[in-house]
């Protein structure tokens, strides 16, 4: 009878140990999402990414069948939202609009941004937009070309060039614009373009790269600036005058195609039937009439949508180009 009683109380343990491995699958699969998710924007409201930021919530809330949040968290090169992605659970429930500013450069020039360009995932892939090298009016020279030829007679002073940071892309572009093709540029960082483009037009600097975007778009309608090369293949139509690098006879031109790009990212390891629950979403979102409107009035271009290993393997491209470059002109964290 004693060993009846011993044998029963042993299945009955055996059934309970079953019972919960067979609940765990159906927790890890449980409904996703289910609470409210936070997409951070690096910059503040107003600007470019916010706005597109914004113009995807409705559709995300609709379709994720949750709140979605924006939340502005700018500061330290886009190294605070990043942080503060990072340091959220992989999930899936945090997102963050990201470019290769807060997800590549910030810990290649910011001694404080300890992480690493491989701890976020591109998801969704949003807008792209070519860089611009712009000049103050009065600047002898129309053209890159022009620039460089100048740089290299027996002489010539080094022209100034602003960015809005040290360690922005727009700060790396324009030195290893420089090295490769021998144009002789002296670096003026500032703290974020509005200072920036002030100098520019005050004739207190020479030249900047930007996207053409906001208030750069109104100083170069208004001719308070002028565009003297645009870093792509092809012309803009916003800026119909200004030659593609392409056009242009320089050797390394090929290396001097650059443009800044948006997309929905994550931290990485979030389990992969999230991130096609979020996939499907940010794609559908992204080809709103409300997203398809902030696009056109924001002036960048649509990124067709691809799938999650594409973007994967474009955002490892695209870490490899830039950590490359980094390098190539020594820069160091600061």
């Amino acid at each position: 009878m004693r060993y009846l009683k011993k044998s029963a109380a042993c299945l009955m343990a055996t059934i309970a140990v079953l019972s919960i491995g067979a609940q765990a699958p159906a927790l890890a699969a449980e409904a996703f999402p289910s609470k409210p998710l936070t997409m951070l924007v690096a910059f503040p409201p107003g600007g470019p990414a916010d706005v597109l930021a914004r113009a995807m919530q409705p559709t995300m809330s609709r379709l994720l069948g949750q709140p979605f949040i924006i939340e502005n968290l700018p500061g330290a090169g886009g190294a605070l939202a990043a942080q503060r992605l990072l340091s959220r659970p992989a999930d899936g429930y945090t997102l963050i609009m990201g470019s290769p500013n807060e997800a590549i450069l910030a810990p290649l020039a910011n001694a404080s941004a300890k992480y690493k360009a491989e701890e976020f995932a591109l998801l969704a892939p949003i807008s792209t937009h070519p860089l611009v090298v712009m000049a103050r009016n009065d600047l002898p020279f129309n053209s890159l070309e022009q620039l460089i030829a100048d740089g290299r007679k027996p002489g010539s002073k080094s022209l100034t060039f602003g960015s809005p940071g040290y360690g922005s892309m727009y700060h790396i572009v324009s030195e290893y614009m420089a090295q490769t093709t021998g144009a002789k540029l002296l670096h003026v960082p500032y703290k974020g373009a509005t200072p920036m483009l002030q100098d520019l037009v005050g004739q207190q600097i020479d030249i900047t790269i930007l996207p053409n975007l906001g208030a750069s778009t109104q100083l170069l309608e208004s001719h308070k600036l002028k565009a003297i090369n645009v870093l792509d293949t092809q012309r803009m139509p916003t800026l119909p005058d200004a030659a593609a690098i392409s056009e242009s006879a320089i050797p390394q031109k090929a290396e001097l195609v650059h443009s800044v790009w948006l997309a929905v990212m994550t931290k990485s390891g979030i389990p992969v039937d999230r991130q096609k629950v979020l996939l499907e979403a940010s794609q559908k979102a992204i080809q709103s009439p409300e997203m398809i409107k902030a696009l056109e009035q924001s002036g960048v271009q649509p990124m067709k949508p691809q799938s999650l290993e594409a973007s994967a393997k474009f955002y490892a491209d695209e870490t490899a180009k830039f950590q490359k470059m980094a390098r190539s002109i020594k820069l160091a964290a600061e």
